[in-house]
Formats: structure tokens, C-alpha cells, sequence
């Protein structure tokens, strides 16, 4: 039986290396749970969601994976003056791009010159994260309503999102109803949401 409403409350921000501002995922006792978690980069009028995910594992263990991927140059790597504004001027494509995928031997080379950009990218990053207890489905549910909100969202909120396979809510699955909240405004967010 699932529930009538769910809340997705999310902590933060949090970053991966930590500053004394913003701590880091591997240090907070939130790290330790699963659920929800945003890529985002704070702007004047609120923070700006690159990326939406779930995990069932702890947050801590999901984002190292995202990070050395993010490091090794095996993610997309944009001008950091541009993407810190919203805006996506790519320097390089990644190994998951679908226009133009680069080989694994390709973003090791690649590497010298990725590093700066990499690395400015990463001190960007302001992490969230919703811990929830429900399973894997119903969290693939909220992710991809929560993804699908952004796309349509015009201007700056839905062209900075990258194109991912999400798992929505199916014919036959009843909807989920979901009340957001965060100490932060995110830009395309909707308080409530159908999953």
C-alpha cells in the first residue's frame, strides 16, 4: 500500500570536498541515508538543479561514484565562468554524451587539460539530499517527476538539464503525491508534485 503523500525534505547544501561554508557529504550524518539527491549551483534568486538522482544505497557511496566519474573527465566538463551564470558552454563531451560519446582512453588523455575545469566545476557544486525509506520504485518515481518538472520549466531551469532515461510513474501505477521543501530556493522546483 503506498502512502497518500510523501514528504521530500531536503538538507544541505553540501559539497564534496567541504568548505568551512558548506560541509562535506562524507562528514554529515546525512550521507548516511538513501533517497533523493540534487547537483545544483547557487544563483542570486535561488539554486539552479544540474542534476536529479536516487540511490538506495547511502548517499555518501552514490556521490563518490558521481564524483571520481565527474573527476576522471568520464562527464560532460563546461567553461566554469558560464556554467556558475546557468548557462552550458561545453569543453568536453564525456563518455556519456549521445551526440558525441567519448571513449574511457579518450577522457584519461583528455585529462591535463580537463583538470582546471574539472575541479573549478566541482568547488561549484552545492549538494541536497531527501533521505527517504520508501523503495527503489516509488523513489525512481519522485526522481523523474521532480526531472520531468524541470524539462518543462522554460528558460535557464529547463535548458540546463541533460537528457537522462527516468523511470516515471506508469499507466496503472496510482499517483504519489509529494510536498518539496528545502532551507534553499530551487529554481523550477514545484512544492507539490504528482509521482
Amino acid at each position: 500500500m503506498l502512502p497518500d503523500e510523501i514528504p521530500v525534505s531536503f538538507g544541505g547544501p553540501f559539497s564534496w570536498p567541504g568548505t568551512p561554508d558548506v560541509p562535506s557529504i562524507f562528514d554529515v550524518n546525512e550521507g548516511l541515508a538513501a533517497g533523493i539527491y540534487l547537483f545544483t549551483i547557487p544563483l542570486p534568486d535561488g539554486n539552479l538543479i544540474y542534476y536529479v538522482g536516487e540511490t538506495g544505497r547511502t548517499f555518501r557511496a552514490r556521490l563518490f561514484e558521481h564524483y571520481t566519474e565527474h573527476a576522471s573527465g568520464m562527464y560532460h566538463v563546461f567553461a566554469p565562468a558560464e556554467f556558475a551564470r546557468g548557462e552550458k558552454v561545453m569543453l568536453w563531451p564525456g563518455r556519456f554524451d549521445m551526440a558525441c560519446r567519448k571513449p574511457k582512453k579518450d577522457c584519461i588523455a583528455a585529462y591535463p587539460q580537463l583538470a582546471g575545469p574539472v575541479w573549478e566545476m566541482t568547488r561549484m557544486f552545492q549538494l541536497f539530499v531527501a533521505p527517504l525509506t520508501c523503495d527503489q520504485r516509488v523513489r525512481c518515481r519522485i526522481e523523474a517527476a521532480i526531472a520531468n518538472a524541470l524539462y518543462a520549466t522554460p528558460g535557464i531551469v529547463g535548458s540546463f538539464q541533460d537528457k537522462v532515461n527516468y523511470s516515471p510513474r506508469a499507466d496503472g501505477e496510482a499517483p504519489i503525491r509529494c510536498v518539496a521543501n528545502s532551507p534553499v530556493k530551487f529554481l523550477g522546483l514545484p512544492e507539490s508534485f504528482e509521482a
